[in-house]
């Protein structure tokens, strides 16, 4: 069974995540008073950004492959002729 790059995208964002929030748990019940705080910003730290640099790079791998797709902000209509797209509105 062959994967997208999509899929192993996501597959290795979900396993760092589940990697990220066990090490935060442990994390909770060994660390000592004086060392817990830099660790906790830490691992939140790593727990947001994975999804978002993943986000990020699907929309790259997309942008350069020229599809467009839900993730987008500003999706750029094919045709943008306001007297032939019956959806603009004046």
């Amino acid at each position: 069974m062959k994967k997208s790059p999509r899929q192993l995208i996501a597959i290795a964002a979900l396993t760092a995540i589940v990697l990220l929030v066990t090490a935060f748990v442990i994390s909770a019940f060994t660390a000592g008073p004086g060392e817990a705080g830099n660790r906790f910003m830490a691992l939140l730290f790593g727990i947001i950004s994975v999804p978002l640099l993943a986000w990020l790079l699907l929309f790259c791998i997309g942008r350069m492959q020229h599809k467009h797709t839900i993730a987008e902000f500003f999706p750029e209509k094919e045709n943008s002729d306001p007297d032939t797209d019956p959806d603009e509105k004046l």
